[in-house]
């Protein structure tokens, strides 16, 4: 009779979902770090806030959705880690809050 505990054993496959995991979990926070590069989480508030409040104009409304937008690609980046570069527009309207 072995002492070997065979339910603790690792296979391959559980190492490679495991390092599939920490891979994707170390994308999500560059993700965060470099939304928050174009525009920090107080910015983002000021931003949906102007938003809401109906105080952009047509253009200032497009750009703002363009930044949901970017928002969105990057999120979705994470898997392959082909992060989208932000639009001028976006940086420059984040840069104002």
């Amino acid at each position: 009779m072995s002492n070997i505990n065979v339910s603790r054993i690792i296979t391959a496959e559980d190492k490679l979902v495991e390092q599939q995991k920490q891979q994707l979990d170390a994308r999500k926070i560059d993700c965060r770090t470099r939304i928050f590069a174009v525009c920090d989480e107080i910015a983002q508030i000021n931003l949906a806030s102007a938003a809401s409040a109906g105080l952009f104009n047509a253009e200032q409304m497009e750009v703002y959705r363009a930044g949901l937008a970017w928002i969105d690609a990057m999120r979705t980046a994470c898997v392959s880690g082909d992060w989208p570069d932000p639009p001028a527009q976006v940086v420059e309207l984040a840069s104002r809050f």
